[in-house]
């Protein structure tokens, strides 16, 4: 579903003509120096063509993402008796692992600015390609408490000095601008579709809480812990959550506090805030569940531990999970993707195996964050891209049930950003001109959160030994039954053609040519 390497200019018109004629809209490529990235506004977009509810016999659906330019691009691939090429690979759906949470992204404030730079047209198209049925229907949406990096200003919803009674407690203007109009428009487009679970992390106590009397900056909590500070801070949770939920706005899950060990640094240049885990686990224990059960708005609400790199596992998860009170509380732990590359997977399988009957989710990700791999927008850049698919597939592939991204939309500086922490996004929208980008990240995120709906069980999928260098794969089942493999490949000049078998199910392959640069997803039936 691409119109080609043509100039933006002349597919415009294209998409004009086709919509007259009742087509479906495919990708308007523009080039940048970084890659390519599909143009949108208000009037059109390019739909991800519908997965139908039924698969014909002897054939499966192929999704296909590539450096060339094939953006989700649907086909249908015939299946064989015997196997194409050397290379087999065996998908065991007797073999099952962990449940699929979800994916999402995160409502920050920056992102709710971008949209508000739209005119409405434009808003609601932009909404759609995250959470409609023709986008990449996102199950999970991150949604900060009070502001974070990524806000026009540092806010907390009690500013008052000893207001150990929250009198003062209100939501700001900044909520009511930035998120939730579109967490609700988000909800509106998923309710038909198995609903959107939100979930919840502060990044700061208000500044007179804190030891160092301001949000920005690594300090703990004043006072001694499970102390007066440590039972108002609870409350805050609570009254954020009823406030919410007064909107229309229901919670899943929260944890209680983003990126803890940042605030083991004074000089930290945002919101941030001090536990190390056995903290942690105390104000679980003794304040933020108690709190939390105490409210019709939060009694059922899910705890996450961590919610901070995965070098911290397993001795992090262990401090937490080995304490039973704790443990009977914290449904799971939440990750971040910094500085994967340098700490190994298998700590997450280590973690797993230590505590099976708790989750993992990844909470936070997202690309030009670092001096290395240069800061903020690489626009088209198709291998920020592949970094996500790489992400996604080790950590489901290593008991993760999940994956969610940061901000969904920020501006071509990489903002907003009072701290000036430029970053990256899946979209980028460009105020001038009235668009939005989609770029190489979204796509890939959209190859699993398509598909891989929550009640959906990654499953064993053997390799054989033959495959490529840089050529992974993740199998599942999806909550309806149907199976589901994503094959990617990061090779620059080699292609990979192999068959995938099911276990059990005799004289039938499913034969698929994954090229170099490039990801294939493929479904097919339950036999």
């Amino acid at each position: 579903s691409r119109l080609g390497p043509m100039r933006s200019t002349t597919a415009l018109v294209i998409v004009s003509l086709l919509a007259v004629a009742g087509a479906t809209p495919g990708c308007v490529p523009r080039d940048y120096h970084d890659g390519t990235v599909c143009v949108c506004n208000g009037t059109h977009c390019d739909d991800i063509e519908a997965l139908e509810g039924f698969v014909a016999p002897g054939t499966a659906v192929m999704y296909r993402t590539s450096l060339t330019g094939a953006r989700m691009d649907k086909s249908t691939v015939k299946q064989t008796s015997k196997p194409t090429g050397s290379l087999t690979a065996e998908l065991d759906t007797l073999t099952v692992f962990q449940e699929i949470l979800g994916f999402g992204g995160a409502f920050t404030d920056s992102t709710g600015i971008n949209l508000n730079s739209l005119r409405k047209d434009t808003q609601d198209m932009l909404i759609k390609q995250y959470f409609g049925p023709s986008g990449s229907e996102y199950t999970l949406g991150r949604v900060p408490i009070a502001s974070t990096d990524f806000a026009l200003r540092e806010y907390s919803y009690d500013d008052v000095d000893g207001d150990f009674n929250l009198t003062n407690f209100a939501l700001q203007n900044d909520d009511f601008q930035y998120k939730i109009p579109y967490i609700k428009q988000a909800l509106e487009l998923q309710k038909n579709s198995g609903g959107l679970r939100l979930f919840a992390a502060p990044w700061s106590a208000p500044g007179w809480m804190k030891e160092n009397d301001d949000m920005k900056g690594g300090a703990k909590l004043r006072g001694p812990e499970g102390g007066e500070y440590y039972q108002t801070w609870a409350k805050y949770f609570v009254k954020f959550f009823e406030a919410y939920l007064a909107e229309g706005i229901p919670f899943w899950g929260v944890s209680p506090q983003n990126e803890p060990m940042n605030g083991a640094n004074p000089d930290w240049l945002w919101q941030s805030m001090f536990f190390d885990a056995p903290m942690e686990r105390n104000f679980v224990k003794n304040n933020l569940s108690p709190a939390l059960k105490s409210s019709p708005a939060t009694k059922d609400m899910i705890i996450m531990g961590l919610d901070d790199q995965r070098w911290y596992l397993p001795g992090w998860a262990d401090v937490l999970l080995e304490d039973k009170e704790a443990a009977d509380l914290i449904a799971g732990i939440a990750v971040h993707w910094y500085e994967d590359p340098v700490f190994p997977v298998s700590a997450l399988t280590h973690t797993h195996e230590k505590h099976p009957d708790k989750f993992i989710l990844s909470t936070e990700a997202c690309q030009g964050w670092s001096d290395r791999q240069g800061r903020g927008p690489s626009i088209g850049n198709y291998t920020r891209g592949e970094d996500y698919a790489h992400s996604i597939i080790e950590d489901l592939n290593n008991w993760v049930g999940g994956w969610v991204d940061w901000n969904m939309a920020l501006n071509t500086q990489g903002g907003y950003t009072w701290a000036m922490n430029f970053v990256d996004s899946p979209i980028i929208v460009e105020t001038n001109k009235g668009e939005f980008l989609k770029q190489p990240m979204y796509y890939m995120l959209a190859h699993f959160s398509k598909f891989l709906k929550p009640g959906s069980r990654v499953v064993k999928l053997t390799l054989p030994a033959g495959v490529p260098k840089h050529v992974e794969a993740v199998g599942a089942v999806m909550a309806d039954g149907r199976r589901y493999i994503s094959v990617l490949n990061r090779n620059d000049t080699e292609d990979m053609t192999i068959s995938f078998h099911e276990k059990g199910v005799d004289s039938v392959y499913t034969p698929v040519t994954v090229p170099s640069r490039s990801i294939a997803t493929l479904i097919w039936n339950k036999f």
